[in-house]
């Protein structure tokens, strides 16, 4: 009886230990390949974007600015789980945008972004990210209803999820999604 117990428990043991080696997203960010780990971060958790820059306010209304796009530097980081690990490669970036009151503020769709950086196990890569582009701006001034008034007070505030979708050449082909998370906050900031 406890013969067949103990075996019963090594054999559940040695599932789980089985089961839970490489392939998987381990959480908080960090993404478990074959022969690495892969974490990123981004260089700011809040960035304070100006919806129309280098505008000039006057009792209330802008002259002159441009719509620019905001980018955020974002540290990709892949750590050797194994001597002579591989590389990863980043094959597409996907930027997600949660309203932080739904109620105020607009959605944003999904912005993609692609690309082939490749990163060397035990390295960092700083990695440019596009976070809000110049037409997203554009749209939010210019929506007919919750739009973003320039030369107020008002500001939209977003949670962003970056996604790094990832793979590791020469590992067991799938492909995994590494993120990186921060808020931004659009107001007009002249």
């Amino acid at each position: 009886m406890f013969k067949r117990l103990g075996m019963l428990f090594c054999g559940v043991c040695a599932a789980a230990l089985l089961s839970s080696c490489g392939d998987e997203n381990l959480g908080a960010g960090v993404g478990e390949f074959t022969t690495v780990t892969a974490s990123a971060v981004a260089s700011t958790t809040r960035l304070e974007s100006d919806v129309l820059t280098d505008n000039t306010c006057s009792a209330g209304v802008s002259t002159g600015g441009t719509f620019s796009t905001d980018t955020v530097d974002i540290d990709f980081t892949s750590t050797s789980l194994f001597p002579n690990a591989l590389n990863l490669v980043v094959s597409r970036i996907t930027i997600q945008y949660t309203p932080v009151n739904p109620a105020t503020t607009p959605p944003l769709p999904d912005y993609f972004i692609s690309t082939s950086q490749v990163v060397a196990p035990g390295s960092t890569v700083t990695i440019p990210v596009v976070v809000v582009p110049d037409n997203y701006k554009f749209a939010l001034v210019s929506r007919s209803t919750q739009n973003l008034n320039v030369c107020s007070a008002d500001y939209f505030e977003y949670y962003v999820n970056v996604l790094f979708t990832v793979s590791e050449p020469g590992g067991n082909g799938k492909s995994r999604d590494v993120p990186a998370k921060l808020n931004v906050a659009i107001a007009d900031r002249s």
